[in-house]
């Protein structure tokens, strides 16, 4: 599933193709971006992996027959979690994450350009990545309802009025977020800002979005994907002591949340996507996909960095007051 070709800090993951080793055997491959090789060393390495977790699946679960069937049951429904974790992320269904949307620029022509990811928060307002607003080439259209940039029929799409990204980003690290104002409000439900209290309980993330889906960032972008991760490092009380996490990975907890890792991910494309969390059965938005952490090997697959929206409420709050909106979320 990270972020888009707009990327004006080294560390976000952009769409360029990491560089393949030296040793590794690489061929054309019809499949991938323009331009790409397939590295078959990874490729085989990460299949090896995979069959060896299901293998380990499918014996835990067979060693279990003589167990009671309620038992089994729930067992099952573990293991079945594990299964989805495995192939780093799922197709969502249409209609199941609608308020998460394509973020892109429409031409005078027509045409599109998608390269970001958002969610509607609120019936005017989207939120996305600050890196993915460039002023020279600005976000002015948004697809909800979309799990296809190909097949946009059933989307709805709406035009954007005003763009505002923090104006603390990038020189602070933690603002990496740009406010979009619809022209019109969306028919499509926004999913609701997770509080400070929701997130600190929280042990799990899902993250979706519409960005590329292997570890090299290499294809995959504009299908809409999903996979739930584990919340790595997160500030959940004034006293928690995370320097050196923050130090290791490059991120600021007052802000920000690492969550994901061993092939569980969002990765280029996926910027500014949300990273929801269950709250009394009710789905609200923790944080923004922004970047990899640091040292990572790979472009995505390892873990990210996530906005936290509930820090960015005031600014928020604020520029929909300066569009006239006489609400809050």
């Amino acid at each position: 599933m990270r972020t888009s070709r707009r990327s004006p800090i080294g560390s976000l993951r952009t769409t360029s193709r990491a560089m393949v080793e030296p040793n590794s055997q690489v061929v054309p491959c019809p499949n991938c971006a323009q331009g790409e090789e397939a590295d078959l060393l990874t490729a085989f390495n990460n299949l090896s992996r995979k069959y060896t977790e299901l293998a380990e699946v499918l014996a835990n679960y067979m060693s279990q027959a003589r167990l009671e069937r309620g038992v089994r049951a729930i067992n099952a429904e573990s293991m079945s979690e594990r299964l989805l974790r495995i192939v780093g992320g799922l197709r969502t269904q249409p209609g199941e994450y609608p308020e998460c949307c394509l973020i892109g620029e429409r031409f005078s022509d027509g045409g599109h350009e998608w390269f970001c990811t958002g969610v509607l928060v609120h019936p005017r307002v989207v939120l996305t990545a600050g890196h993915c607003q460039d002023p020279a080439a600005p976000i002015n259209v948004v697809a909800l309802n979309a799990v296809n940039q190909g097949s946009l029929r059933d989307a709805e799409v709406r035009r954007v009025r005003r763009a505002v990204v923090n104006p603390g980003y990038p020189r602070r690290v933690g603002n990496d977020i740009t406010v979009l104002i619809l022209r019109n409000s969306a028919d499509v439900a926004p999913t609701p800002i997770a509080t400070t209290a929701d997130i600190a309980a929280a042990q799990k993330t899902m993250l979706v979005g519409f960005g590329n889906n292997d570890v090299k960032s290499s294809k995959g972008f504009g299908i809409q994907r999903k996979v739930e991760v584990d919340i790595m490092h997160v500030r959940r009380t004034a006293g928690d002591d995370l320097d050196e996490a923050e130090a290791t990975l490059k991120f600021e907890s007052d802000f920000e949340f690492v969550a994901g890792g061993g092939g569980h991910d969002s990765c280029n494309g996926d910027s500014g996507g949300p990273a929801y969390i269950l709250v009394d059965g009710v789905r609200k938005v923790a944080g923004l996909t922004s970047r990899a952490t640091e040292g990572v090997t790979n472009p995505c697959g390892e873990g990210g960095i996530y906005t936290r929206v509930d820090t960015q409420r005031d600014f928020i709050n604020r520029v929909m007051r300066e569009a006239n909106i006489n609400d809050t979320v």
